[in-house]
C-alpha cells in the first residue's frame, strides 16, 4: 500500500509512506503477542510504575541526561537524590507528564501544547509555544539537518494533526508517521525528542491499554543508533518507510520480551506466594507454609522456581532480609 505524493505546498505535511507485506506481518505478530500478555490485577500498579520509570529514564537518557535508573526511580518516589539540578527537574517534569497520560487526547493539538508546558516547566520562556527562530541538528559541530523555517511551523503542525485525525491507519503506523514528521518539523526550542516519544506512547496506550506496562522508550534507547539512522534515512529518501520499519521492530521486540515474562506457567502455590510476598516482603518460609497449608520444603521448592524464572529475588540474608518482586 503506497500513500502520499511529493509535497506541493511548503506549509503542509503530506506524509509519504509504503506499507509492505513484511510490515503487515509484523503488525499481525504484534497483535498476537499483545493477546498473550496476561496481567494479574494485583500486580498491575507495580508493573505500571516500573514501566513508567524505565520509560522516563530511557527517553531522558537519549537526550544525554546522566542520571541512573535508580536515581530516576528515587526521584519519582520523592526521595532525595544528589545530581544535576536541571536533570532532576527533567525527571520530575516527565513523571508529571506520564503520570497523567490518560488526560491527554493525542488528536488534539491544544493538548499537545499543554503537554509541552509540563515537560519543559521551569526551563524556557516559550514552553507550549512553537519556536520563532531557526533550528538545526548538529553532529561534531556540523549542522547535519536544518528544520523548516519557523514561519511555516504553525501551519505544518496544524496539517500534521489534521492528518492523524482524518486517516484510518493502524495506530502503530499512525504513531510512527506522527513521530517522524514531528521531528522533521522540530517545532519547539527544546524537548522535541521527548515529546515525540511521549506522543507515540499516548497513541499506543489509547489503542491498547497494555502499553501502559510496556516501556517502548526503553527499546528505542537500546537501539539508539538505529533510531537516529532511520530518521536520517527518511530525510534522505523523502518518505517515512525506514522509520515505520524501525518502530515496528522496536514494538515487536518489546512485546517479545514482556510475553516471555508474563506467559511463564505458574502453579497455584506460586501465584499465592507472590500475593503474600506483595503483602509482606519480609514474610518467612514457615509463615508461607502455614498460610498455604503445605510443607516448608514445598515452599522452598516454589520459591526457587520463582527465583529461577527471574520473577522474585532475595535481598539480604535469610534471617533479616526481604523478598523483591522483579
Amino acid at each position: 500500500m503506497f500513500r502520499g505524493e511529493k509535497v506541493k505546498n511548503f506549509d503542509k505535511i503530506n506524509p509519504i509512506f509504503y506499507i509492505s507485506e513484511d510490515n503487515k506481518n509484523i503488525i499481525k505478530k504484534i497483535g498476537k503477542n499483545l493477546s498473550l500478555i496476561k496481567l494479574e490485577n494485583s500486580f498491575k500498579k507495580n508493573l505500571q510504575v516500573k514501566s513508567k520509570v524505565r520509560s522516563i529514564y530511557s527517553s531522558l537518557a537519549i537526550e544525554d541526561n546522566s542520571l541512573s535508573l535508580d536515581s530516576v526511580e528515587n526521584i519519582i518516589e520523592h526521595k532525595l537524590v544528589l545530581g544535576n539540578r536541571k536533570e532532576i527537574q527533567e525527571v520530575k517534569n516527565a513523571n508529571e507528564l506520564y503520570e497523567h497520560i490518560d488526560e491527554y487526547n493525542w488528536k488534539d493539538e491544544k493538548d499537545f501544547l499543554k503537554a509541552h508546558v509540563v515537560l519543559m516547566k521551569y526551563f524556557d520562556d516559550d514552553n507550549g509555544y512553537y519556536r520563532n527562530h531557526g533550528e538545526g541538528i548538529k553532529k561534531d559541530d556540523k549542522i547535519i539537518y536544518r528544520a523548516p523555517n519557523s514561519l511555516l511551523v504553525p501551519s505544518l503542525m496544524k496539517s500534521l494533526f489534521e492528518f492523524i485525525n482524518k486517516e484510518n491507519l493502524h495506530p502503530i503506523i499512525l504513531a510512527s508517521i506522527f513521530h517522524y514528521y514531528f521531528v522533521y518539523i522540530h517545532p519547539f526550542s527544546d524537548g522535541n525528542g521527548r515529546m515525540a516519544r511521549f506522543w507515540v506512547s499516548l497513541i499506543l496506550t489509547d489503542w491498547d491499554n497494555k502499553f501502559k506496562y510496556i516501556p517502548i522508550e526503553e527499546e528505542i534507547y537500546l537501539n539508539q543508533e538505529k533510531y537516529y539512522n532511520s530518521i536520517a534515512q527518511c530525510h534522505i529518501n523523502g518518505n517515512v518507510n525506514d522509520f515505520i520499519e524501525f518502530m515496528l521492530n522496536v514494538i515487536d521486540s518489546s512485546l517479545i520480551k514482556i510475553t516471555q515474562k508474563t506467559t511463564q506457567k505458574l502453579n497455584n502455590n506460586q501465584i499465592k506466594i507472590l500475593k503474600y510476598i506483595k503483602e509482606n516482603t519480609k514474610i518467612t518460609r514457615n509463615e508461607l507454609a502455614s498460610k498455604l497449608n503445605i510443607s516448608s520444603d514445598k515452599v522452598k521448592y516454589n520459591l526457587k522456581k520463582l527465583i529461577d524464572k527471574n520473577i522474585i529475588e532475595r535481598i539480604g540474608p535469610d534471617n533479616g532480609g526481604c523478598w523483591n518482586i522483579k
